[in-house]
């Protein structure tokens, strides 16, 4: 195979795709990207058998230098140092070219590099997506599905599960869902382009925080399809496959409280920084333990260090409904509920001190953010 490309737009695409790279795996195949060339198209693919991504630079006839190829082929180059030796490139272009050993030669400028790749038959076969459901949504609401909701998944693989985000599409609604047994995140827009059709699937939480890495922050529009045992999500030339998790997702519905005894409107940004500064003398092994302070409609924040000191300082809270109350959460649970929400002021509804309380954005279909309270004696 033999190429010459243009070295920003090769970077690009390598940067993009080497997020399927696998890190930690005893096949080395799998830490390698792919890289095929065809009569009028160079793609490069990545795999870690969970996450895969593919994209493709085209010939362009109104630039003729931007992609030329001259020998169409294949091969696989060591994902890390091949996107090592093309960002330090010295020049705009780029030539690759392989022989029959595997052996890759790189130059750009009075640079010349020798990769040893490998047989490209070997690199595992992306899932194929002949008959399975599919349906668009623009790019900008799915990256804020995944985002307000993704930070809620579990790291532990005790209940693999919970590592994975729920997608639901019913009736009019598209929802993103997320819960590691302490905390929920929810959040749905309403969807109108397919009636009467239910989606019900988990994708891992890993996998989905990569793609919202490289969705466009834009109106373009991502085509999702779903397999009995994967998913494709398609933007512009730009494919990322993922598998599902296996499993029923615990109905956490049933989580979230349909009545309160407290209910509180607060500025989201002055609680963030006043939980942001409860949290900073704080340590792990202490839970992150900030106490919270209902009267009237004055809240106290506070939280205590023995080894290093403590802070108090009060709120003002816009409206209160109901009762005084008093509870102790973990504050990176809130910090994180809290920097994923967009409306300036948020609702906040509890049920005394032992109860999980709601966070809730106060705009139409906003998100939902559920967090179970430190239990202190």
């Amino acid at each position: 195979m033999h190429c010459i490309v243009n070295k920003n737009a090769l970077l690009n695409l390598i940067i993009n795709v080497s997020r399927a790279v696998a890190t930690r795996t005893t096949k080395q195949i799998l830490s390698g990207i792919l890289i095929n060339l065809s009569s009028n198209t160079l793609i490069a693919t990545a795999y870690d058998l969970e996450l895969g991504i593919q994209d493709e630079l085209s010939v362009q006839t109104e630039d003729p230098t931007f992609l030329r190829i001259s020998e169409p082929g294949s091969i696989v180059l060591p994902a890390r140092y091949f996107l090592d030796v093309i960002r330090k490139l010295p020049d705009e272009k780029v030539q690759i070219q392989t022989n029959s050993n595997y052996i890759t030669k790189i130059v750009s400028g009075h640079s010349e590099f020798h990769l040893h790749g490998i047989d490209a038959s070997e690199f595992p076969k992306l899932p194929s997506f002949l008959s399975s459901n599919a349906f668009k949504v623009s790019s900008k609401k799915l990256r804020s599905l995944i985002e307000s909701t993704v930070f809620a998944t579990s790291s532990s693989e005790v209940r693999p599960i919970l590592t994975g985000l729920h997608v639901e599409l019913n009736r009019d609604f598209l929802s993103f869902t997320a819960t590691d047994g302490l905390r929920l995140a929810t959040k749905k827009y309403p969807f109108e382009e397919v009636k009467n059709h239910t989606i019900s699937a988990v994708l891992p939480g890993k996998s989905l925080n990569e793609l919202a890495k490289i969705l466009p922050d834009s109106d373009e529009e991502v085509v999702l399809q779903l397999s009995e045992g994967h998913s494709l999500f398609i933007f512009g030339s730009m494919h990322v496959y993922t598998r599902l998790l296996s499993g029923a997702y615990p109905d956490t519905s049933r989580l979230i409280p349909s009545q309160w005894k407290t209910e509180l409107l607060i500025n989201r940004s002055e609680l963030l920084s006043a939980v942001d500064r409860a949290v900073l003398i704080l340590r792990d092994k202490e839970n992150n333990k900030v106490k919270m302070e209902i009267q009237n409609n004055e809240m106290s924040m506070s939280s205590n260090s023995p080894e290093i000191g403590n802070v108090q300082e009060q709120l003002w809270i816009n409206e209160k409904l109901g009762e005084d109350v008093q509870i102790t959460f973990n504050g990176r649970y809130v910090l994180d509920a809290l920097r994923n929400l967009e409306s300036e002021t948020v609702t906040i509804r509890l049920n005394g001190s032992n109860q999980p309380f709601v966070i809730l954005e106060n705009q139409e279909n906003g998100s939902l953010q559920l967090i179970s309270p430190v239990l202190t004696r």
